[in-house]
């Protein structure tokens, strides 16, 4: 924390003062998570920290100051130091903000889960389009064809066949495209071709002093070596610590009488240990955030470049409806239980996975068998109740 940027400074500025700090040094936003959780501070500091820009970086905040009071609380019960009850009442309150703002985090993920879900799972009519578009493939896909003829489209949209294992390979396939605008520089190149022994020295730097934060290490090509370093680190020292192998501030409980027996040379490698796997565990924490953020991005950059081609099919499957509008209809019934009152929206929760699955089959299934206007019966299917 820089030296002019205590709790009481924090408490005083505007959030159009503190902006600039948040963005450019962690401790700053640590600071003022830390005051946030034991006092009042600028009304319009607290309403950014729990706006959607910045409410994942707070918690993480309160994660890297949960830790490091825990760690200070160990120290100064070990020494005896006389701020140790305003400590410990700092890190209780800590924790507890921690927790709120976790559960608050979830519940904003939850909601942009279902923002970012494909907008024909969202709507019966379009999902009914999407049934239908199965059952009878070879029209649809001669519709599709003529719609791209139109538009003037080629064949596949940009990506075609591109497959990904996981988040990680999306990131960075789009990052050697150029489709997210962080250029690599000569040096992640460099640490690109290291050998991986050099990742995890940066990697620890980077975990011992907050200041000496290294940028490359937060680079989309260079999170994926990142993460596997501080998987070597936390294996490593938590095997030292005789602790479980976790990410996790929530150490057990250390022993004072058998700490004080111990020389205070090896009393203090253990604290200090400790101290370094918390903070691990924090860094840990931000990679994960910075994939999360990373591949929902990739994901609404790779939306965009399809979206002429996903319009002309959505066109084509339009023109499918109205030629077997029957059938169409009934679909659209069969989904009425699950929709709010008198639209085709799907109501949220009303219609999970493990719900939309079998329910599309059995769709399917009725078209196959020719028995889909029994669909058509309102007790066919019986009301849905949201989740």
């Amino acid at each position: 924390m820089p030296s002019y940027m205590k709790m009481g400074d924090v408490r005083a500025l505007t959030y159009s003062e503190l902006a600039r700090w948040w963005e450019v040094d962690f401790d700053v936003l640590v600071t003022t998570a830390i005051a946030e959780a034991t006092g009042p501070i600028h009304p319009s500091a607290s309403e950014a920290l729990h706006s959607d820009a910045w409410t994942e970086r707070w918690a993480d905040a309160l994660y890297a100051g949960a830790g490091e009071l825990a760690s200070s609380v160990e120290r100064m019960t070990y020494t005896c130091d006389t701020r140790l009850a305003k400590v410990r009442r700092q890190s209780g309150a800590v924790q507890e903000r921690m927790g709120e703002v976790n559960a608050l985090l979830k519940a904003r993920q939850q909601d942009q889960g279902w923002e970012m879900l494909p907008e024909h799972l969202k709507d019966a009519r379009l999902m009914a389009l999407a049934i239908l578009a199965k059952h009878y493939r070879e029209e649809a896909d001669q519709l599709f064809t003529e719609e791209l003829g139109r538009q003037g489209l080629p064949t596949h949209p940009p990506l075609y066949g591109t497959g990904y294992r996981n988040v990680m390979d999306a990131i960075e396939d789009a990052t050697k495209r150029g489709l997210i605008d962080t250029p690599a520089s000569p040096g992640i190149h460099a640490l690109l071709a290291a050998p991986p022994h050099k990742i995890t020295h940066l990697a620890a730097g980077d975990v011992t002093d907050q200041q000496e934060r290294v940028a490359d290490l937060r680079h989309p090509l260079l999170l994926r070596p990142w993460a596997s370093a501080l998987e070597h680190l936390r294996d490593r020292h938590c095997e030292l610590a005789g602790i479980p192998a976790q990410f996790t501030i929530s150490l057990s409980t250390l022993n004072m009488r058998e700490l004080r027996a111990e020389s205070s040379e090896d009393a203090w490698d253990v604290i200090n240990r400790r101290r370094f796997i918390r903070a691990l565990a924090q860094r840990w924490r931000e990679c994960q955030m910075l994939i999360r953020q990373l591949g929902r991005t990739v994901a609404q950059v790779s939306e965009d470049l399809r979206r002429p081609w996903y319009e002309a099919s959505w066109a084509a499957r339009e023109e499918l409806g109205q030629r077997h509008a029957e059938q169409m209809h009934a679909l659209v019934v069969a989904f009425a239980p699950y929709c709010e009152a008198e639209t085709t929206r799907i109501r949220r929760g009303a219609l999970p996975g493990r719900t939309r699955g079998p329910l599309v089959r059995e769709l399917r299934q009725a078209l196959a068998d020719g028995c889909w206007r029994a669909l058509l019966d309102p007790t066919a299917h019986p009301d849905a109740t949201a989740e």
